[in-house]
């Protein structure tokens, strides 16, 4: 099945064939041109009699789906050239099942995803950071708890060539589990586990819970603390990354480049699906967000990448990117106030009250 039928209400009703791609019962379309305009966010297009709401989504990652899909002969004969726009179609009456905040999604396939984050040089710069940091605190025997399951870059790092090191990863998303066992390196992790959408179950006593670049940016930082704190020994440790809400770097880039709704949904806190790089909203934090967390208390707070730009200019960082100097001051300025404040993203060690 290579098309979906859209039957538009009133005002202007009609009915659209289009291309699309399927993910969590969710459905994205890309229209160009005047159909475009018919499919506004808000719009409840009915599907084999199913209604759904239509919101903007992310148009590159949902183009590279899209090319997965049908190849790129596809995207040159339909789309090239031609003004356009993305949107991603929620079934009607399941928004308490899959909110925008919680809600996991993969749109790019498992292998490109996994090959972007080996890959790609900001990707590696960010997660070398956070990887090198978690090291430090690594030692024989301990056990590690990662929440949201990703290829395991990070903790594979991180662990090599430690003895005893015991890693469970858990996430509320299935798929999201099998992605990690597919895609991690072999032991990296010693065991899968899944959990609910609320993150409110104990699942054992882990010396260190770690948690960057993802499920810490679509979830209420109070409900993935709790969860911590429910999970750690006495002495543990939470090691997270929080999507920095005034990060200089992208804040300027964004006015610069006339992106100002989404720079003001990055400084609000809650950045919407219409402006967000990803198909669903993300929350962005301050520091103060985290240091008046009342389950955990704040130890260490470091940025990670104040001055090079965000992975999605690539341009600019492939300019960057030629200066090793660059790098280096960049990994250097990061870990120094007030720098550390306005980095792309915040690196936090949290512990238990009384712990």
């Amino acid at each position: 099945m290579h098309d979906v039928e859209l039957r538009i209400p009133p005002p202007y009703p009609v009915l659209i064939k289009a291309n699309f791609t399927m993910d969590h019962g969710r459905i994205t379309v890309i229209l160009t041109e005047g159909r475009r305009m018919l499919l506004r966010s808000g719009t409840q297009p009915v599907i084999d009699g199913v209604a759904y709401r239509a919101d903007k989504c992310d148009l590159k990652k949902a183009t590279e789906a899209f090319i997965a899909k049908y190849g790129p002969e596809h995207m040159d004969m339909y789309f090239t050239g031609r003004r356009r726009t993305a949107y991603l179609l929620t079934p009607l009456g399941t928004e308490s099942s899959a909110k925008p905040e919680t809600a996991h999604q993969f749109i790019l396939p498992p292998a490109e995803y996994s090959y972007r984050i080996q890959h790609d040089p900001v990707q590696i710069h960010l997660r070398m950071v956070a990887s090198e940091y978690l090291k430090k605190f690594i030692s024989s025997g301990k056990s590690i708890l990662e929440i949201g399951c990703s290829n395991g870059f990070e903790l594979n790092h991180a662990r090599d060539g430690i003895p005893g090191i015991h890693c469970t990863c858990a996430d509320v998303s299935a798929d999201a589990i099998k992605f990690a066992r597919d895609n991690s390196p072999a032991g990296t992790y010693d065991n899968f586990l899944k959990v609910s959408g609320n993150w409110n179950e104990i699942i054992g006593s882990f010396d260190i819970i770690y948690s960057t670049f993802g499920a810490t940016d679509t979830s209420p930082f109070e409900i993935i603390a709790s969860f911590a704190k429910n999970n750690l020994n006495r002495n543990g440790i939470f090691i997270g990354t929080a999507l920095n809400r005034f990060a200089l770097s992208d804040l300027m880039l964004s006015v610069i480049s006339g992106k100002k709704g989404y720079a003001k949904d990055r400084a609000s806190g809650i950045i919407h699906a219409e402006y967000s790089r990803y198909p669903v909203a993300v929350l962005s934090r301050s520091w103060n967000d985290i240091g008046s967390n009342t389950t955990l208390r704040l130890i260490k707070l470091r940025g990670i990448s104040f001055l090079l730009a965000p992975y999605n200019y690539r341009r600019l960082n492939r300019i960057l990117f030629r200066l090793p100097f660059i790098r280096w001051l960049d990994w250097k300025l990061s870990g120094i106030f007030p720098f550390s404040l306005l980095c792309e993203y915040l690196l936090y060690v949290m512990r238990a009250e009384g712990g």
